[in-house]
């Protein structure tokens, strides 16, 4: 049995990629505390629960056009990647792109759904 490549879509706009999507899934990070009862305080730093999702393209006209519409929606980018949802999804910054060559588009939004 071989492995297909996971249906990918940006704003219900289905996008063809070369590699492999790669997603690090953001969560709280969690810092314990004890106390003198014995008992441990837990505080979370909600400003790490972003996710990353980095999709690999190859460059062309039609990518590139595409990917300056996604970049100029702010953060009102919903990806949708298998069956994980991703609203509230921004790029930091348009990569460099040099014609025909495969670049990361790094998206950061709300953990899955």
């Amino acid at each position: 049995m071989s492995l297909k490549q996971g249906a990918l879509t940006v704003n219900t706009k289905v996008i063809s990629y070369e590699g492999n999507i790669r997603i690090e899934p953001g969560a709280a990070t969690r810092t314990p505390y004890p106390q003198v009862n014995g008992s441990l305080i837990v505080v979370e730093d909600i400003s790490t629960k972003m996710c990353k999702i980095t999709i690999p393209i190859r460059v062309t006209p039609e990518t590139n056009k595409t990917f300056n519409e996604f970049y100029n929606n702010d953060d009102n980018n919903v990806i949708t990647f298998r069956d994980q949802n991703f609203s509230g999804c921004f790029m930091e910054v348009i990569p460099e792109r040099e014609d025909l060559e495969v670049v990361d588009y790094v998206f950061m939004g709300n953990p899955a759904v």
